[in-house]
């Protein structure tokens, strides 16, 4: 079995948005995570890794690697709401079963490492490691069921279920 991962590109000079490409073995910090922050670790090659689109494997000792499969990245438009997006990148990750996602940060030229623990989780942590980026997306008056307070009194199933509903909303599928 393998130790999936998302290596996420997020550009916040123009629209918002998040490339990425799956990574199937070895996506461990130690591993794949070791060879981005060696081999990976400016603007340009980031940007280049996350437009891989599928990688079987990611040497962490040179940087080289192989693809079982060929496919197209795949590019997520974020919503303008820093809080919902995060949420969207939490949900990319985890939606192709990944057990960590490193995510590029244009801003500061680093990258940022969430353990998938569940939505909810990951969600919190990019904001925590990505809060900087805020003043990036528009700002919303907060309403009290976007609060952290709110979130904190709901289960991982009814967030999940909560984050479900409003994507099927927005994307025409439900009124």
């Amino acid at each position: 079995m393998g130790t999936r991962a998302l290596i996420g590109y997020l550009d916040t000079d123009g629209d918002l948005r998040l490339t990425s490409t799956y990574n199937h073995y070895d996506g461990y910090p130690s591993n794949l995570g070791v060879g981005l922050e060696t081999f990976y670790n400016n603007d340009a090659k980031a940007e280049e890794i996350a437009n891989v689109g599928y990688i079987s494997y990611l040497d962490p000792e040179t940087g080289e690697w192989s693809a079982a499969n060929k496919s197209m990245p795949d590019v997520t438009q974020l919503p303008d709401d820093f809080n919902e997006a995060m949420m969207t990148i939490a949900s990319e990750i985890d939606s192709v079963g990944a057990d960590y996602g490193y995510i590029w940060d244009n801003e500061n030229e680093e990258w940022t490492t969430v353990k998938n623990e569940g939505i909810r989780s990951m969600t919190t942590d990019l904001e925590m490691n990505l809060a900087h980026l805020k003043g990036k997306f528009a700002m919303m008056p907060e309403r009290p069921d976007q609060t952290m307070e709110a979130k904190d009194e709901m289960s991982e199933e009814e967030l999940n279920e909560a984050f479900i509903h409003k994507m099927k909303f927005r994307a025409g599928i439900i009124k």
